[in-house]
């Protein structure tokens, strides 16, 4: 007879899971259901996701509100004179107006800091119109009617504005 040394097999218990503190026992099964002093389908149980749900929406709502709110429209010559504005044309149009046959040249600038406004020339004199388009670059200082016309393939315009 052969002599084999026997392997002695060892009883394999299962391990305990580990629990996070945290998030422990989030999910529900594994392990032992501990006795508790609070029911668990209590009132506040069901409502606390509730309330944080309707939180989440409420900030979210308000956040979009604020951040794609269409900006009001700068109009006249006291509030174009008193803002400063260096940015680019993103979009320019013009409203005819029944009366006189005026027309009211409206520009959307961005800057730097992605922040949009919406400049409108009504009651203009000059030919500021005509001059700026979309992709160009204005500069214009707070409390001047001084407005700097950058371009691409053209020379620097300086215009002034007539109200």
């Amino acid at each position: 007879m052969e002599q084999t040394p026997q392997s002695y097999r060892r009883v394999h218990k299962p391990r305990p899971k580990m629990k996070m503190p945290l998030f422990g026992n989030m999910f529900g099964g594994g392990g032992s259901n501990k006795p508790s002093s609070r029911e668990d389908s209590s009132l506040t149980n069901k409502l606390t996701p509730i309330i944080v749900a309707i939180a989440v929406i409420a900030f979210g709502i308000d956040y979009f509100r604020t951040k794609n709110d269409t900006k009001r429209t700068y109009r006249g010559a006291d509030e174009v004179q008193a803002m400063a504005f260096d940015g680019k044309i993103l979009r320019k149009w013009y409203n005819i107006l029944p009366e006189k046959d005026k027309i009211e040249y409206v520009v959307e600038i961005v800057n730097d800091k992605n922040e949009k406004r919406v400049i409108s020339f009504l009651n203009e004199q000059s030919n500021f119109g005509d001059f700026v388009l979309p992709k160009n670059t204005i500069v214009k200082k707070e409390g001047s009617l001084d407005v700097t016309v950058k371009r691409y393939f053209k020379a620097d315009t300086v215009l002034r504005l007539k109200y």
